[in-house]
């Protein structure tokens, strides 16, 4: 009988108990990670103030500053210039994964 468990998707593996503690050094893995990870935080079509989006990236990433920031520069999530409100900016393979956040 197999004991180990598989991720959800290749992404998963860079989460060490379901959070985000290191940034991978090749510039696809950081990618797949942040197209995971926005999957999971964000739903297509849902928009959010700064504190709701950084209050989830916390229960990820010891650093939500820099995550959001990551989020925003890699196009997955769009923001106003002002920083008041974020949102997806575009679908990810990782929307159908069980833990994805649906859109409303």
């Amino acid at each position: 009988m197999d004991t180990t468990t598989t991720p959800p998707c290749d992404a998963a593996r860079f989460l060490v108990r379901g959070r985000w503690v290191t940034t991978p050094r090749r510039t696809r893995d950081r990618d797949e990670l942040l197209e995971h990870v926005a999957a999971l935080l964000v739903a297509p079509g849902e928009e959010l103030d700064e504190a709701a989006l950084t209050e989830r990236i916390a229960t990820l990433a010891d650093d939500p500053v820099r995550v959001r920031r990551d989020l925003v520069e890699a196009g997955l999530v769009g923001r106003r210039q002002d920083g008041s409100r974020y949102w997806r900016e575009r679908v990810t393979p990782h929307d159908d994964e069980p833990d994805a956040r649906a859109a409303g």
